[in-house]
């Protein structure tokens, strides 16, 4: 018999990208293994280039919304090679009341920063990115 019955309704699909669900309500550590783009397609149905982000230890990647781009890009900088081997953390969060991934923070980040969220046809707010313990 298995053991890892599914809980949530996104375990019952699994996939090449990590979704929310499948993060059971915790923190999840992941360091970066790889960051490239591939056409996905969208909710339209259209499909479109979307960057992504592949781990070391898993199979699973997560797909880069803007919001975790940035976020991503103020902890790291621009230069994608530098994302490298850096740890983040993933937490479950909701946008638009739809279950999401967003980014906590990172043990390999010097301090705790507040970064600014600028998105089309939004109101700019602040995402904390959270240094954690060095594990």
């Amino acid at each position: 018999m298995k053991d890892n019955k599914p809980v949530d309704w996104d375990e019952l699909y699994p996939n090449r990208f990590l979704k929310a669900g499948e993060l059971k309500g915790k923190r999840v550590t992941l360091a970066i293994a790889d960051v490239d783009t591939d056409m996905l397609v969208d909710d339209t149905g259209k499909e479109k280039v979307k960057g992504f982000l592949a781990f070391e230890k898993t199979p699973k990647q997560v797909v880069l919304n803007k919001t975790n781009g940035l976020c991503l890009r103020a902890m790291f900088g621009k230069k994608l090679s530098e994302w490298l081997g850096k740890r983040i953390i993933l937490y479950p969060d909701k946008w638009n009341g739809e279950d999401c991934i967003r980014i906590w923070g990172s043990p390999d980040i010097k301090e705790p920063m507040d970064v600014e969220i600028k998105l089309p046809r939004r109101k700019p707010f602040n995402m904390r990115m959270h240094l954690t313990d060095k594990d």
